[in-house]
């Protein structure tokens, strides 16, 4: 006997994926001709807004990792682990390995990867944050290219082999230059020699004139002084040309020896092919109406990184809350279609913003009220804690926190 029962399939388990899975198991719950099914790459959850503190040993990298079958097991009726590699609109299937998965409502939530545009070296030489052994990339090639430099006499030399260069002056830029910045400045300063330390630079190179652009201007401001504050240098309205193994190329010609070049300058779409042509923007993602279906099929959703709402005036941020906003939507649609009622529409409606800009210093923006300073590092720590899916990994990530107030940084590699 066939199986009849109405299949919800949802790809990718990022942010918009699992709060999707989240909501329509509530939305849902009880109904026994629902089968709730769900495609990643990994077998977990990762919550990224904090990679850029395990690239910077101040969080265990387990700790940010959630496995879906643990925390999610009882809403899924079926797991698929692999890359879903195309979308048959007509068939109503998705393509997984060798197996073709059908579906009757589809929620696209694949997230996004980086983006290099296309410039000379970057993919090759640079390291990016997208993933959990990006972050732990990070944390090793930090540890090891200061091993490396105590070895070298020649000061040059030194002083290119322990410079981090971080392309890229949006949020996980910045938080990433000011917590590399403690990491190397004050945390390693217990071990290596005073010499090393000191031969020790970070830069911060963006194309626009400010960092963060996309938040309010006392936001901007405020990651402007912080970043300052801390002796990174920052390089703006400038932009890389080239990127080698020990070197990059400024697009006014100048070149800066450099062995780090930590990429977070942008994001593109995550790959899927499609059986026909779908409205997309010039970045590569998939318009979407004001109820966030794909325009061309009604069935199938799209959310996160690798949406674009038509109705919006500008590209919605590229946030988890956008993502958790979104999946909230969808989930509530699906059960309005179940039912055939009229649809909801998504209306963005930012909960606030929070920077992290390293230990005890963070700024934040709700109903246009800026604050700064270890209250907005108090709320930031307990939001993000607050986002994590179980109990045991907000205790441990509170521990490894608390463990950060008393003592230094984890320094070993992974």
């Amino acid at each position: 006997m066939t199986n009849k029962n109405i299949k919800i399939l949802i790809v990718g388990n990022g942010f918009g994926g699992v709060y999707t899975l989240l909501h329509l198991h509530k939305a849902l719950h009880g109904r026994k001709d629902i089968d709730l099914a769900m495609v990643g790459e990994k077998n977990y959850f990762l919550f990224t807004p904090l990679l850029h503190e395990v690239a910077t040993g101040g969080i265990n990298p387990r700790n940010i990792t959630e496995s879906i079958r643990k925390v999610l097991g009882c809403c899924l009726n079926k797991f698929y682990l692999g890359k879903a590699e195309s979308v048959n609109l007509l068939g109503q299937t998705v393509k997984v390995g060798d197996e073709n998965i059908p579906f009757d409502y589809l929620v696209l939530a694949p997230g996004s990867r980086t983006n290099f545009y296309n410039i000379k070296g970057a993919e090759e030489f640079s390291f990016p944050l997208k993933t959990l052994w990006d972050a732990i990339k990070i944390k090793n090639r930090c540890i090891s290219q200061i091993e490396k430099a105590t070895k070298e006499t020649d000061r040059d030399t030194r002083k290119k082999i322990l410079r981090f260069v971080i392309v890229g002056g949006g949020p996980t830029g910045v938080e990433l230059a000011t917590e590399l910045e403690e990491l190397t400045k004050e945390h390693l300063s217990q071990y290596y020699e005073k010499a090393i330390i000191n031969d020790i630079s970070i830069m911060l190179i963006q194309k626009n004139d400010e960092l963060v652009p996309a938040f309010s201007p006392k936001i901007r401001q405020k990651s402007l002084q912080a970043v300052q504050k801390k002796g990174i240098e920052l390089r703006l309205k400038t932009a890389v040309k080239e990127v080698a193994s020990s070197f990059i190329i400024m697009h006014d010609g100048e070149k800066i020896p450099t062995e780090n070049v930590l990429w977070v300058a942008g994001i593109k779409p995550a790959e899927l092919k499609f059986d026909k042509e779908l409205a997309r923007t010039k970045e590569g993602k998939i318009i979407v109406n004001s109820h966030l279906q794909v325009i061309e099929s009604k069935n199938v959703f799209a959310i996160g990184d690798f949406a674009s709402f038509a109705e919006s005036e500008s590209p919605l941020p590229a946030l988890a809350q956008v993502a958790e906003k979104e999946a909230k939507i969808v989930a509530k649609n699906i059960k309005l279609l179940l039912e055939n009622k009229p649809l909801g529409e998504f209306k963005y409606k930012s909960s606030g913003i929070l920077l992290s800009l390293g230990q005890w210093m963070a700024v934040g923006e709700i109903y246009s009220f800026v604050f700064s300073g270890r209250i907005a590092w108090w709320i930031w720590r307990t939001v993000y804690l607050s986002k994590l899916i179980s109990w045991g990994k907000k205790v441990r990530v509170a521990m490894d926190w608390t463990m950060n107030i008393f003592s230094p940084r984890d320094i070993s590699e992974l």
